[in-house]
């Protein structure tokens, strides 16, 4: 057999056992998970509460409302995605062994991608019910949305997740540093749902589209191209 095929084989088989690692750590610990979609279903009720506006106005508001929750709930899992292993004592064994920094830098962001997708999961029927607002009547377009912003969070997150995670008594550095650089990603975001919900299918929406797709691409490239030096330091 190629010895170009072997090597995708044997990366495809380590970013199985990374991500399957990370999982199944989850499950059995319960660390982030849980506390991410306590604190995303109470930020919703909290604001459902405060707001009380027509349809339109409500759209254009919860819209942006909508992405902030996931965005400061997440960051209890994208800041934990390299902690276990620096708690753990296991960092430099995972240094040594002889993985390419890209699979592990994959592997992370499709944990993070996943820990995304069920927090929206379980914010998404919350918003329709207490906020009585349609956010499953386009539900194609919302997958489309709510994939790329998960995968260009989950991407910029990882690699400052990375970046700080030698950081002592780090407190919640990587959330500031992480804000500044999804801010277009949270703009693009709310656009697009706001249009959506008002069933605005303009060449604005597609334009966001465009946006968004641009980022993940860009965000993904560097990532990709840089996560070896960030491992070094």
């Amino acid at each position: 057999m190629n010895r170009s095929v072997l090597a995708v084989i044997q990366a495809l088989q380590q970013f199985r056992c990374l991500v399957v690692k990370d999982l199944l750590a989850e499950l059995r610990l319960r660390r982030v998970w849980p506390c991410m979609l306590l604190l995303g279903l109470l930020l919703v009720l909290l604001i459902e509460m405060q707001i009380d506006l027509p349809d339109v106005a409500k759209y254009q508001v919860l819209s942006g409302f909508f992405w902030l929750i996931v965005f400061f709930a997440g960051t209890f899992a994208l800041e934990r995605s390299f902690a276990s292993e620096r708690e753990e004592g296991c960092w430099r064994t995972l240094q040594l062994y002889p993985l390419p920094p890209s699979v592990l830098f994959l592997a992370k962001v499709t944990v993070n991608v996943l820990a995304l997708a069920l927090l929206e999961c379980c914010l998404i029927p919350a918003f329709v019910v207490f906020s009585n607002i349609p956010l499953l009547a386009h539900p194609f377009c919302l997958v489309g949305i709510a994939s790329l912003a998960n995968l260009g969070c989950a991407v910029v997150g990882v690699l400052v997740s990375a970046l700080t995670a030698s950081v002592p008594h780090k407190g919640n550095l990587l959330a500031l540093l992480l804000f500044p650089l999804i801010t277009p990603l949270l703009v693009g975001a709310a656009a697009l749902t706001q249009q959506m919900l008002l069933e605005e299918f303009t060449e604005e929406w597609w334009r966001w589209l465009q946006v968004l797709g641009l980022f993940v691409v860009l965000f993904f490239t560097v990532g990709i191209l840089v996560f070896e030096f960030i491992l070094e330091d």
